[in-house]
């Protein structure tokens, strides 16, 4: 698998400080084929819309920070995975912004997953988490930034691994699972995550 161009098809908002990134590494690695950035189609499971991400023959899906749930047929398309990346430490804040959410319990266990994507949302298998510790005093900002950094870190980690085929996966443990929704609208911080 080394030494030939991977095609990968990026999901991620516009304008998202989270999956920029993730777009400027892949555009800019040498074994990668930055086959499609899908911002936000109206609808990511039209039989249209999967048709066309199947005529660029994506090995790999990555998403960082995606508002739509992409289905069974879509996730089917990738020849090798879809692997999301998720700034928090799942099982646990499963779901929206858990950076606010951190900061609404005063969390002091904090941290980042890269996971196999499945229809459960945030439920597959984890391929790679970097955990990391919080005064349980920081502000949602303060949180986004730390657990963005990391995640950019892991990024940096697991793609090599994506592309020589030797990572591997874990079951979370779904029994410590926590899911977190929308905050409140005039609570909210201006990024939000992927929830898919």
């Amino acid at each position: 698998m080394v030494g030939t161009m991977t095609r990968i098809v990026l999901f991620t908002e516009t304008n998202s400080v989270f999956g920029d990134y993730f777009l400027t590494r892949l555009a800019s690695h040498d074994d990668v084929t930055l086959a499609a950035v899908a911002l936000r189609p109206s609808n990511v499971n039209t039989q249209g819309f999967v048709t066309a991400i199947e005529d660029l023959a994506p090995d790999f899906f990555i998403v960082a920070n995606y508002q739509l749930r992409l289905g069974k047929k879509l996730l089917k398309v990738p020849r090798r995975d879809s692997i999301n990346f998720h700034p928090s430490p799942l099982p646990r804040y499963a779901g929206l912004v858990p950076f606010y959410w951190m900061a609404e319990n005063h969390e002091t266990d904090g941290g980042v997953s890269a996971i196999r994507m499945t229809i459960g949302l945030d439920e597959g298998p984890l391929v790679a988490q970097q955990l990391l510790s919080l005064t349980g005093t920081e502000s949602a900002t303060e949180i986004r930034d730390l657990h963005f950094a990391a995640s950019w870190r892991l990024f940096d980690l697991v793609l090599p691994t994506l592309l020589d085929g030797s990572y591997r996966t874990w079951d979370q443990d779904l029994s410590q699972r926590t899911y977190f929704g929308h905050p409140p609208v005039d609570n909210a911080e201006t990024e939000t995550d992927s929830h898919v």
